[in-house]
C-alpha cells in the first residue's frame, strides 16, 4: 500500500491534494513542530500570501492555536476534508498521525510501519532534505518522488479558476508524476 505523510497546512495547494489522490494511506502530520513562515497558517494565492496569524510561541503543531483562540491543526483539518470532499477524494483513506518521540525518517518508518504501507509517495527533492533513503530501504519502503508538473504548482483556487472543480478533479485522477 501507499501512503502519503504531510504536516496541516492552511489551504494547501494542488500537490498536496494530488498526493493525497495518489495514496492508499494519507496522513496528517500534527505531533511535529509548527515552523514560523512555513505554510501552516498561510498560503501564496495568485503570488499573494492569505495569512491567519497565531499566537507566540513555540509548540508543536497540535498544540498551535490562531490568534482567536482556535487551534491550528482543528481549522486547517477541517479545511482540507473539506477540499478533500470538493475534489471527490476518499476521506476515509486521511488519518490523523500519533505521539512518538522518533524525528525525521525514523518517524515516517514508523507511520508507514503503523498503517502497512511500504511505498511512501514523497516531493521529489525529500532525498536533499529529509529523508535518509538508506533508513527507508533498511525497513523495506520504497520511496516514490511525486512531482506535479509547473502548470499545476498553485493554489487550489488558482486551478479552480483555471480549470474549474471538474476540470481540477480530472487532472487529480491523471497518472503521470509519480515515478517508482
Amino acid at each position: 500500500m501507499k501512503i502519503g505523510i504531510h504536516q496541516i497546512n492552511f489551504l494547501p495547494w494542488f500537490p498536496f491534494f494530488y498526493k493525497m489522490e495518489k495514496s492508499d494511506v494519507f496522513v496528517l502530520m500534527s505531533h511535529c513542530q509548527f515552523e514560523k513562515n512555513g505554510f501552516q497558517n498561510r498560503a501564496n494565492v495568485n503570488d499573494q500570501w492569505w495569512t491567519l496569524p497565531v499566537e507566540s510561541g513555540t509548540c508543536l503543531i497540535k498544540d498551535k492555536k490562531y490568534v482567536n483562540g482556535y487551534k491550528v491543526s482543528d481549522i486547517n483539518t477541517q479545511l482540507i476534508f473539506a477540499f478533500a470532499k470538493v475534489l471527490s477524494i476518499n476521506t476515509d483513506k486521511i488519518h490523523s498521525d500519533f505521539p512518538t518521540d522518533k524525528k525525521g525518517t525514523d518517524r515516517i518508518v514508523e507511520i508507514c510501519k503503523k498503517y502497512d504501507c511500504y511505498e511512501y509517495i514523497t516531493n521529489p527533492e525529500a532525498t536533499e532534505k529529509y529523508l535518509d533513503e538508506k533508513v527507508m530501504k533498511k525497513n523495506g519502503i520504497m520511496i516514490t518522488p511525486c512531482d506535479v508538473p509547473k502548470e499545476y504548482k498553485k493554489s487550489l483556487f488558482e486551478m479552480f479558476d483555471t480549470y474549474g472543480i471538474d476540470g481540477t478533479t480530472a487532472i487529480l485522477k491523471k497518472d503521470f508524476v509519480c515515478k517508482t
